[in-house]
């Protein structure tokens, strides 16, 4: 969301291309520097955002994947596609906090997991 309008300019400009967003409702790398900085997150959280209709609404085709098969199944029928493509794949990111420790701490923690 950060720079979601650059889609109306690749739709303006008819660029072929594919951009898959990764969808938890949240600026999660962001929220983990806050973290380590500042012990919390701040303003980082969003409510739900349909992503195929948000492509749609600026000119571009929109798809939503929420298997690994439809993710397939998208990018093929993405490839077909004449202007931009936005693929939606909701993730959960619940241990992307881990990529912030030491990798030997980070050893340490999925050893005992």
């Amino acid at each position: 969301m950060m720079s979601s309008m650059e889609l109306e300019t690749a739709v303006r400009l008819k660029c072929n291309l594919i951009h898959m967003v990764w969808i938890d409702q949240a600026y999660n790398m962001v929220e983990i520097q806050e973290q380590k900085k500042y012990g919390r997150g701040s303003g980082v959280h969003f409510g739900p955002i349909d992503f195929a209709k948000y492509a749609e609404a600026c000119g571009a085709k929109g798809i939503t994947a929420t298997t690994e098969d439809g993710v397939r199944q998208a990018l093929r029928e993405a490839m077909d596609v004449e202007g931009p493509v936005v693929i939606a794949v909701p993730v959960d990111y619940s241990h992307n906090h881990l990529l912030m420790q030491p990798l030997a701490q980070l050893g340490e923690t999925t050893a005992a997991a």
